[in-house]
């Protein structure tokens, strides 16, 4: 069960009782992790134990709650078997887990395979938490939190409303949802939303035909949710990025990618448009961070500090961004060629969209088909390389061989990227470099906020 229904399900008291038996149970850890800690704490000094998760017992929250707080406690993750299709009705991936107290003689199987260690996030690497850098904090966000349909509207009527009157213009705006940026050629809102922004009710109420319709659709919803505010302010989104603006104040677009998507893709977006909860924002809007963020050495990062939902990686702005240690004053000529790979990149790739008439999933299917050998696809793949290795410039990693081909990922699923050598090394010194930055904050003395 996922952590926020917990609460939903079984009441806040419920919830607090869980946070205050078990320790360090905190955050949206899902239900799962406390079976993880009850079972190990009940385990004699020779015992064992196995159960079945499904993939969030390895990610966020829910792996520092259960199997982090074993490993550390002194615990052993005995047998792993990860992805494995759910035999029932259910379009799910489980993982089965055994660990225990003693130290065995043999090594540990992960995915049928005898490995040295088999860590909390159900690999092979080192145990070790990457450190919330202070740098990075309110520079990426979720998109907002609409909580309720009735405020979404069709093209023809939101134009209606448009016509009007040209006050309109500061209440109904286009609306980007997840399907619009993966799936259009041209990446533009399909609806548009009401949206009040922080306004009062007063002052919502200028705008008399928009609050007509937000009364009569919203409100009757609203007026049955169990959050005081949302039943109170039925006018406002549940959820309000007013940091988002405040971070993305002067800039006319943004770089911005779904939350939930098979491949990482990352674009540019209008900053007047409305962005909703299943979206990513960055408040960036130059070709530099994007081709930092749009290369393999982030997605490395995202696969393995965030999470996942069946075969797609959950983006989460505190496990993947907030942690995700940049370049460091890279030399000017090296991040003047990052940005123009990044821009070339980026034109190269948007026209493919709009001549194959594709959106971003479908071309980055084309992308990681080996069979596909066509012109404008290849040219693709070659200007990614070139932005992987101008940031490995900009790190000045350039004894790192990205070694770009065709590689078979955890799931199996075959993918155009940097070889799984190139992919630990980068991982490696992406955390020691986090830990370093972490260290020099704390030794300025800059406030850094807590995680988990």
């Amino acid at each position: 069960m996922g952590g926020l229904k917990i609460s939903e399900e079984f009441g806040d008291k419920y919830r607090d009782w869980l946070d205050n038996s078990i320790d360090n149970f905190q955050g949206i850890a899902d239900l799962c992790a406390a079976f993880f800690r009850r079972a190990f704490d009940a385990l004699n000094a020779n015992g064992i134990f196995g159960l079945i998760a499904t993939n969030s017992i390895s990610q966020g929250d829910t792996r520092l709650a259960g199997l982090a707080q074993i490993v550390r406690c002194g615990g052993m993750i005995r047998f792993a078997h990860r992805f494995v299709k759910w035999p029932g009705r259910a379009n799910v991936e489980v993982n089965l887990i055994c660990s225990g107290k003693l130290q065995a003689n043999s090594k540990p199987l992960l995915d049928s395979k005898a490995v040295e260690f088999i860590s909390s996030r159900l690999d092979e690497e080192p145990e070790a938490e990457p450190a919330t850098l202070h740098i990075n904090l309110n520079k990426a966000f979720q998109g907002d939190v609409v909580r309720g349909a009735g405020f979404l509207l069709e093209t023809a009527e939101a134009q209606a409303l448009l016509h009007s009157d040209e006050l309109y213009r500061e209440c109904v705006l286009p609306y980007l949802a997840g399907e619009d940026f993966n799936d259009r050629p041209d990446q533009h809102p399909s609806r548009f939303v009401v949206c009040f922004h922080d306004w009062s009710y007063e002052r919502a109420s200028n705008y008399k035909r928009a609050m007509d319709i937000v009364r009569t659709r919203v409100k009757p919803e609203r007026d049955r949710v169990k959050q005081k505010s949302e039943r109170e302010k039925w006018w406002l989104f549940g959820r309000y990025r007013g940091e988002l603006r405040r971070a993305t104040r002067g800039l006319s677009r943004y770089l911005t990618r779904t939350l939930h998507s098979e491949f990482h893709m990352i674009d540019l977006a209008d900053s007047g448009w409305i962005a909703g909860h299943a979206m990513a924002i960055f408040a960036f809007d130059d070709f530099f961070h994007f081709a930092v963020l749009q290369s393999n050495i982030h997605e490395a990062w995202v696969w393995k500090n965030g999470s996942s939902l069946e075969s797609r990686s959950r983006y989460t702005p505190t496990d993947c961004f907030e942690t995700f240690a940049f370049p460091q004053i890279p030399r000017e000529a090296a991040r003047a060629e990052a940005e123009r790979s990044g821009k070339s990149y980026h034109e190269h790739r948007h026209q493919t969209m709009l001549v194959r008439q594709l959106g971003l999933t479908k071309t980055y299917n084309l992308f990681h088909k080996r069979e596909c050998s066509d012109a404008d696809i290849a040219r693709l793949r070659e200007l990614h390389a070139e932005i992987d290795r101008a940031i490995l410039v900009c790190y000045c990693w350039t004894d790192i061989d990205p070694g770009h081909g065709f590689y078979q990922n955890e799931r199996g699923h075959t993918r155009y990227t940097i070889s799984p050598t190139a992919r630990r090394e980068i991982l490696r010194r992406l955390l020691a470099l986090n830990l370093e930055i972490a260290a020099r904050e704390a030794v300025s003395e800059t406030p850094r906020r807590r995680r988990g």
